[in-house]
């Protein structure tokens, strides 16, 4: 009996520290937490880019359907399409039709 009044402090005091040194060196502890919460802010980030990507992508989009001019333009610049009669002059050394 009187070996266990003896040994429950250290005993306890050995648990503690073993408690603690799971916690913060385990599989799961603090220190692998740290790299994990930091991949969740570069996903949080990546994420936060691309809603704001697909909402520009939504606004264009509205602007296409809705505004002729603006469809017009985009048919012409970035799809070079051209109206019926037009003529299209393209120049050497221009920096619009030169493919690098």
């Amino acid at each position: 009996m009187r070996i266990l009044k003896r040994l429950w402090l250290p005993a306890l005091v050995g648990g503690y520290v073993l408690l603690a040194l799971s916690v913060s060196v385990g599989k799961h502890g603090l220190l692998n937490l740290w790299p994990l919460l930091q991949e969740q802010r570069a996903l949080e980030a990546r994420a936060f880019d691309l809603s704001r990507e697909n909402q520009d992508f939504r606004d264009r989009l509205e602007q296409v359907t809705k505004d002729d001019e603006f469809f017009e333009k985009v048919l012409r610049e970035e799809l070079t399409f051209v109206k019926k009669g037009e003529v299209v002059y393209i120049f050497r050394g221009s920096s619009e039709t030169d493919d690098p």
